[in-house]
């Protein structure tokens, strides 16, 4: 069994992500139970970043070991949300704050764009992440339907 290495938040640098985290993205979205290449990673941050999105890296020595994807939906009849599309820490650095410090990172960008409120959706299975959520200050509000597009 690996051992956990002990990380100080204060070492832990959140910056926009560029093409060269390509790697470390791919490895934490995998780990996230998203099959992905680093190519295609690099490829749809190009697309994500000129579409106006934002992607948040944790960099420990040098390492990206965490991310968090920020997403704006506008509407027509009140300030948009601000919504956390995806989080993810490495498993052997979870538990140690930088989940929060990525979520705390992410609200004040989207809270500097206007955004009224914040959501992030998380899937049923993840039970962990729903608490974490919720230990953070998030609510259960709506039920998302959602239809895959046929082949």
């Amino acid at each position: 069994m690996t051992a956990t290495p002990t990380v100080a938040l204060s070492a832990v640098s959140i910056r926009p992500a560029t093409p060269a985290d390509a790697n470390d993205l791919a490895a934490l979205v995998a780990e996230l139970d998203y099959a992905t290449t680093p190519a295609v990673v690099a490829n749809r941050l190009a697309e994500l970043t000129a579409a106006g999105d934002l992607l948040l890296v944790a960099e420990y020595e040098t390492r990206g070991i965490g991310l968090v994807h920020l997403h704006r939906t506008p509407f027509l009849h009140r300030p948009p949300d601000g919504r956390i599309v995806t989080l993810g820490v490495l498993a052997i650095y979870r538990n140690q704050q930088l989940g929060a410090k990525l979520l705390a990172a992410a609200e004040q960008q989207l809270w500097a764009w206007g955004c009224g409120r914040v959501e992030v959706t998380s899937g049923i299975p993840r039970e962990a992440a729903h608490r974490f959520y919720q230990r953070l200050g998030y609510e259960p509000q709506s039920r998302r339907f959602v239809k895959a597009r046929p082949r």
